[in-house]
């Protein structure tokens, strides 16, 4: 417990640094004006994609819960996608959103591995996703950053996340000897469900396709803000620059992505000529968006418990039920 409020402690300290350094380079006048000066219809386009964002995922989650065994509908997705977004905003980034997404489909009668293998593989596929993105316009955005040293620090990030999915996969290939470890035990349960979701080409299409939607709809936000901020960015630009600083900010080294997004959209913006005032209003007014729109979470955790075990169509499957 001590190490936790330890970790904790330590996110919002780099949070709270990380917001102090890039508040100290800005002129706050300016970005209160901008923020001030954003045009409604910006406010309501931007709450309108990220509802749509949620849709989408909750599509997502409903899919590979089906390719598991479970089955849901998907206003029983809706409710956990909502749930888990709100407490990753509240309870210190996506780690303890998807800790909530999990107990939520739990309570629907699904097994805890099941839960958490969905929960971890709808968050690959995201990742997966995002990594495609970044991937497909990577030679436009290295003639945009010219410093050899973000240049580095960008393929590294890279080279290091598609490992990532790489040493998980080898992990379907352990020797039964080292499957005795109760870690290693679970990875390598975990590529298999894996392996199982990625067997279908019309199955890998489809969650591709929606991860690849919810990114390009993050890029349509920033689109749609910047220009309610009266902020001169393309689409294009919006294009190569939002998916990196969407990666940064997915660490789970701060709360929700604040301090690491409003640094890391300086830093991108700044390559194509948006003040870093601007970038931080950009910035900030995404965060609240992604809050306020997370807000219809909290109020289905506090007057709806989602238990779904006796409902028609509730979850339950070849995998789904606990053992009794």
């Amino acid at each position: 417990m001590t190490a936790r409020y330890m970790l904790i402690a330590a996110k919002l300290a780099l949070s709270a640094g990380l917001i102090y350094y890039a508040f100290s380079r800005i002129d706050l006048h300016e970005a209160w004006f901008q923020m001030r000066g954003i045009s409604v219809f910006a406010v309501v386009a931007t709450m309108a994609i990220l509802l749509l964002e949620i849709v989408i995922a909750s599509v997502r989650l409903r899919r590979l819960l089906a390719m598991l065994g479970p089955r849901c509908r998907l206003m029983q997705a809706i409710d956990v996608v909502f749930v888990g977004a709100f407490f990753s905003q509240t309870l210190i980034s996506f780690v303890g959103g998807d800790a909530m997404r999990i107990w939520r489909i739990v309570r629907s009668n699904v097994s805890l591995g099941v839960a958490a293998k969905s929960i971890v593989l709808d968050r690959a596929a995201g990742l997966a996703g995002l990594l495609v993105l970044v991937l497909a316009t990577l030679p436009f955005l290295l003639q945009l950053v010219t410093d050899s040293a973000m240049r580095l620090g960008l393929l590294v990030a890279l080279i290091g996340a598609v490992g990532g999915f790489m040493v998980v996969a080898a992990f379907n290939y352990l020797p039964a000897a080292l499957r005795r470890l109760k870690l290693f035990h679970w990875i390598a349960e975990l590529a298999a469900a894996a392996m199982t979701v990625t067997r279908s080409l019309r199955g890998i299409a489809s969650l591709s396709g929606l991860s690849l939607a919810i990114h390009v709809l993050n890029v349509a936000v920033i689109y749609v803000l910047a220009a309610g901020l009266s902020v001169s960015l393309t689409f294009w630009h919006c294009l190569l620059l939002t998916p990196p600083v969407i990666f940064l900010s997915m660490l789970p080294i701060s709360v929700a992505g604040w301090g690491v997004r409003e640094g890391a959209m300086i830093v991108a913006l700044g390559l194509v000529g948006v003040t870093p005032a601007q970038s931080v209003a950009l910035s900030v007014c995404f965060g609240i968006a992604v809050f306020a729109i997370s807000l219809p979470g909290g109020l289905l955790w506090l007057f709806h418990r989602g238990e779904y075990a006796d409902a028609p169509g509730e979850m339950t499957g070849k995998y789904g039920r606990d053992p009794k």
